[in-house]
């Protein structure tokens, strides 16, 4: 069951119920999700749905629409905790992202992308929101630096897999 705790008592629950320990699980998630993402649709929409500059150019407008509506997080906040929300919306980005090859038409890979793009959009905006809630004024700017190495070595870890993957396993966008 929910239980309010203050933030000034947060350091005596145990490290996995704090809430550190989850701003530094969604660091590692987002950049590792987003890399793979990034990598593999740059190559499926042209190598396998036949995507030309045009086709391109109308994925990154249809990518960018969340962005513009991020402000609707407000609205939902109203009645899902931030914490849910932030959760939910990573889940939608790796759900997305790891269905993309189901959809090697102009209008799936639209739709697919609006959808990863809601959950990238949604999950940045309230988890900058958490952070900035959850840390101290004093260690925020070096826990921040620790959350950005965390997700840098994240993504470095997800291109290598995918390199590593594809070559030794003979992977396929499916």
């Amino acid at each position: 069951m929910y239980q309010h705790i203050p933030i000034d008592q947060i350091d005596r629950l145990p490290k996995w119920r704090q809430p550190k320990t989850l701003l530094y699980l969604m660091a590692i998630a987002m950049p590792l999700t987003f890399a793979v993402w990034s990598a593999l649709l740059n190559n499926f929409v042209v190598e396998v749905a036949s995507f030309d500059g045009s086709d391109i150019g109308w994925l990154h407008t249809v990518r960018e629409i969340p962005g513009f509506l991020a402000v609707g997080v407000i609205a939902l906040i109203i009645f899902i905790r931030e914490q849910v929300l932030g959760l939910v919306s990573l889940a939608l980005l790796g759900a997305a992202s790891a269905i993309t090859a189901w959809f090697p038409s102009f209008t799936g890979l639209l739709t697919i992308t609006m959808l990863s793009s809601i959950g990238f959009h949604y999950y940045e905006t309230v988890n900058q929101s958490l952070q900035l809630q959850w840390l101290k004024k004093e260690e925020a700017p070096r826990f921040l630096g620790k959350l950005l190495a965390v997700g840098s070595a994240a993504t470095l870890v997800a291109y290598g897999l995918i390199v590593l993957g594809w070559k030794a396993l003979d992977l396929s966008y499916n």
